[in-house]
């Protein structure tokens, strides 16, 4: 077996240690990759391209990387996740990730109605257990102003904080 041969083998064995803790993005893996490849010495460097890219086609082919299927668990995962997130941040968190905009607004769109307004009901009623007077217009306020800075349009966290407040 030749010597680029193991390496190749032994770079495909850690990168799917790696995604094997976790679903990965494409972009996850390539950064692993590269970063595995630092450590090792090649003869040329047309060398070091050429496994990177056998070793990404291999994981695509087989199914492992794949950022659709990726983009469809983490939406089902918001749906179900008790934590409150707005569109925006799901939206930013998939985009430090690698996943273009396209694909995640073809996703977020399906859900984004309803996983908005879940989200900022529980996140309203969590905070007001923490406001001590609902009436008082500065922590009316202030909490008006958390919310949208957590992505959310202010014509919906005005009207969930004032039927919030009515309720109070």
């Amino acid at each position: 077996m030749s010597d680029l041969k193991k390496i190749e083998d032994r770079l495909y064995s850690k990168t799917l240690d790696f995604i094997s803790y976790s679903f990965r993005t494409e972009k996850e893996v390539k950064d692993r990759l590269a970063f595995l490849m630092r450590k090792v010495s090649f003869p040329s460097a047309s060398d070091k391209d050429l496994i990177a890219d056998r070793i990404m086609t291999d994981l695509k082919d087989s199914g492992y990387i794949n950022d659709e299927e990726y983009v469809k668990r983490y939406v089902e995962g918001l749906v179900l996740s008790p934590k409150a997130k707005s569109i925006r941040e799901a939206s930013q968190f998939l985009y430090k990730k690698g996943i273009s905009g396209e694909l995640s607004e073809k996703y977020l769109r399906h859900v984004g109605e309803v996983l908005e307004e879940k989200s900022l009901r529980t996140l309203v009623e969590k905070k007001m257990r923490v406001v001590k007077n609902a009436r008082d217009p500065k922590s009316v306020q202030k909490l008006i102003r958390y919310l949208v800075s957590k992505g959310y349009s202010y014509e919906k966290v005005r009207d969930e904080v004032d039927r919030a407040v009515s309720l109070k």
